[in-house]
């Protein structure tokens, strides 16, 4: 393997403390003054003095003065991942089974009851994560559904974000972002209960504020800087693997890309496209600090680019070469793949229908991205016979007894009585 141009090592050990300690202190405050404490800290971080509430009324003017283009455009977006989402609680049946004869063991999958929803509103005003994290909650069932997006100074929360909470059926939207806006849901304010579950990503406050509750709320997953992995061989064109590469590089200044190509042509072609585009977009400052920080490409096999990819486990992966499927075979974490030259990662991002709530940093080691699954509970039943409490008593009962639980045991020797 070739490195052509490898990442920059970063510190992040001393803000991560930094971040921690001020997270904690927000929540304190949070939890000991409630709503004052978000109307302060609305009006310290945001310059916003407005209410938190936002009401049904401002909700749909914003709907109404929304661009026309812009609206059909989210319209498009609902429905595919409505139809994606909606195909994946399809897989959810309840379901019982006879483990052996009289014993009935079963699984039903219910929602959480309520489920609150971070839509990013600071650098980017993501109208596309107010889409991803409400519409697999609609499809599962949760019957109450909380959206909370950052304010900013007097215009409040971004009113396309607005529109498109309005044109999801939200009607309960709170102006306050960051870690208040985390501990806000967890802890409840007047008129506004606590939630079950918070899902959506975020900044790296409100993901210390999810990791910090987690257990007093339930969470999706702890957001990381967005990455891509691009695996790309002589059939690609290096001018869309620059473009696919920037549109990671400018989320922020900490994303991750990478390409590593089977072609050494192709590698260096990529490179002259990047520099090109970084002096042309309206985002390549901040491109440019993560191409600095992070950007990597690498000439080498395709088993080496595989087995990288499999150890990293990267948020999203590209494949683009002749027969991406039969590479996907061998590809064993990654948040989610995107096939062949047309399936930009970007289609994902916004109106393909997949969800771009992906796990980062190696998670995909161990979970996936935000789906109806996240949002279902699977709750098990057991019904025994006479006959089948008689059999399991005795063996029941010397398992009970060599951990020392005489309680247990004395459970299954009565029934076990009973039934004889």
């Amino acid at each position: 393997m070739i490195n052509l141009k490898a990442p920059a090592l970063v510190e992040r050990e001393a803000v991560d403390r930094s971040v921690s300690e001020r997270v904690r202190s927000i929540l304190d405050r949070v939890y000991r003054d409630g709503e004052r404490a978000l109307s302060e800290l609305n009006h310290q971080l945001d310059d916003y003095e407005g209410p938190i509430l936002i009401r049904e009324k401002t909700l749909n003017t914003a709907l109404a003065q929304m661009d026309k283009t812009l609206r059909q455009a989210v319209e498009i977006a609902i429905d595919h991942v409505r139809s994606f989402h909606k195909a994946q609680k399809a897989l959810f049946k309840d379901q019982e089974w006879e483990i052996s004869p009289g014993i009935q063991a079963g699984m039903r999958f219910l929602p959480v009851r309520s489920a609150g929803v971070y839509v990013p509103g600071g650098r980017y005003p993501l109208v596309s994560t107010a889409v991803m994290g409400v519409v697999p909650a609609q499809e599962a069932g949760v019957s109450r559904i909380v959206a909370f997006s950052p304010p900013r100074g007097s215009c409040g929360i971004s009113k396309p974000i607005l529109g498109t909470l309005a044109l999801l059926g939200i009607p309960e939207v709170l102006a306050v972002g960051g870690a208040q806006g985390v501990g806000a849901l967890a802890r409840g304010l007047p008129g506004i209960p606590p939630v079950d579950l918070l899902v959506g990503p975020g900044n790296a406050y409100v993901t210390e504020a999810k990791r910090q509750l987690f257990g007093k709320v339930g969470i999706d997953s702890l957001a990381g800087p967005s990455e891509v992995f691009i695996i790309a061989d002589r059939t690609a064109n290096p001018a869309v693997l620059a473009a696919d590469l920037l549109a990671q590089a400018e989320h922020d200044p900490d994303a991750r890309v990478s390409l590593y190509c089977l072609d050494q042509t192709l590698a260096y072609q990529t490179l002259t496209q990047v520099d090109h585009l970084l002096s042309r977009l309206p985002t390549g400052k901040t491109a440019l600090q993560a191409w600095s920080a992070s950007g990597t490409v690498a000439v080498c096999t395709l088993e080496e680019a595989i087995a990288t990819a499999n150890r990293t486990a990267p948020e999203h992966l590209e494949l683009a070469v002749e027969n991406p499927r039969e590479v996907l075979k061998e590809c064993t974490a990654y948040g989610a793949a995107f096939l062949g030259h047309q399936s930009a990662e970007a289609f994902g991002d916004y109106i393909a229908g997949t969800n771009h709530v992906l796990p980062t940093e190696g998670r995909a080691r161990f979970s996936g991205g935000l789906w109806v699954g996240t949002f279902l509970r699977p709750l098990t039943h057991l019904e025994m016979s006479k006959d089948a409490a008689r059999n399991l008593s005795k063996p029941g009962e010397c398992m009970a007894l060599a951990e020392g639980l005489h309680a247990h045991a004395l459970a299954m020797r009565l029934r076990g009585e009973a039934n004889s």
